[in-house]
């Protein structure tokens, strides 16, 4: 009779554990979103945080309003894995921090074709960097040039003026230089009221920040916003590979990349929330300078080492399997 009920056990036993619900590894996650635990960017969070059991993983959200303090958190070691901005993001993994390269996807079509990308197997060592990866990258809205004058809505009139500019954000700080602007020094919690009262002409910001960060009183008076998506914003879940279970950055780039359309609601209902009157189009025939400056200073941030040259690449393969007529598509410039 024993070696009956062993037998059975010897027989049942890759069953058994099959059916054995799966050990949850408890992490935290720190959770940067202006509006707290209250915000879009949390709520997001809560249903990747469903998600991940499914992976194997509980995580315990951390909500944040200060990003700054979030990434602390996250490099002390007191969270096991953060959402950030590509702009913070970008200190851990350079690669997906490309993403928000000036000019570099044009539209939410061609971020969508790149999130996927960088979500398939194949592209795990362009979202590694030593101990960090990126296990998520989530739309955060096309950034547009803010004008508190319409009438300074060319690079040429951009010359002279004052751009408020986040003092970390080294790419901005070229353009800037660039277009022949100043800047004036800014942070995230700082840059609106600089902003609105005057103390610059131009900021840059996505629609999503507007409303909340009251940007409309600095355009009351005959200001703008132009139409034309300077780079893309995006949230990026930044992790250590080895705090991870084996696989779970795959897994997780997977289903964020799913949730990508529900993110580019959030970014297209908060541009059409923006009264028509403050929208500023610029003439199709500039467009191609515009976008060879753009270029220009890519290239140069690339050689600075602020971008990953992988990324650029497969960013300009997708512009240009969109539209063969770009002049770019010519070359290896990039």
């Amino acid at each position: 009779m024993n070696r009956l009920i062993l037998a059975l056990i010897v027989t049942l036993a890759p069953t058994l554990a099959l059916a054995a619900p799966t050990a949850q590894a408890n992490k935290t996650m720190c959770v940067f979103d202006p509006s707290g635990a209250h915000g879009d960017i949390f709520k997001f969070a809560k249903s990747y945080q469903a998600a991940a059991l499914e992976w194997g993983v509980r995580f315990d959200l951390k909500a944040q309003t200060n990003e700054t303090v979030a990434k602390s958190d996250f490099l002390a070691k007191q969270c096991d894995a953060v959402l950030l901005t590509s702009l913070r993001a970008r200190s851990f993994v350079k690669s997906t921090g490309t993403i928000e390269a000036i000019g570099a996807v044009p539209d939410y079509a061609s971020l969508k074709k790149l999130v996927r990308a960088l979500a398939s197997p194949k592209a795990v060592k362009l979202v590694t960097q030593g101990a960090y990866e990126t296990i998520g990258v989530l739309p955060g809205g096309a950034v547009y040039l803010l004008l508190r004058d319409r009438k300074a809505n060319t690079m040429a009139k951009l010359s002279g003026k004052r751009i408020a500019t986040l003092i970390h954000d080294n790419p901005s700080r070229v353009m800037v230089d660039v277009v022949g602007a100043s800047m004036v020094p800014a942070e995230v919690g700082t840059f609106a009221g600089i902003f609105n009262n005057g103390r610059a002409d131009a900021c840059y910001a996505p629609a999503t920040a507007i409303k909340p960060l009251e940007l409309l009183k600095g355009m009351s008076h005959g200001g703008g916003i132009v139409r034309f998506p300077l780079a893309q914003l995006t949230f990026q879940i930044i992790t250590r590979t080895a705090d991870m279970p084996a696989g779970f950055g795959i897994k997780s780039r997977s289903w964020v990349a799913s949730q990508f359309n529900e993110g580019v609601k959030m970014a297209k209902k908060a541009e059409a929330a923006i009264p028509a009157k403050y929208w500023v189009s610029i003439e199709p025939a500039a467009k191609p300078a515009y976008e060879e400056k753009f270029r220009q200073v890519r290239v140069r941030l690339r050689k600075k080492g602020e971008y990953d040259g992988r990324v650029l690449r497969l960013m300009k393969r997708i512009r240009c399997r969109a539209d063969k007529t770009r002049a770019e598509c010519a070359d290896n410039l990039e």
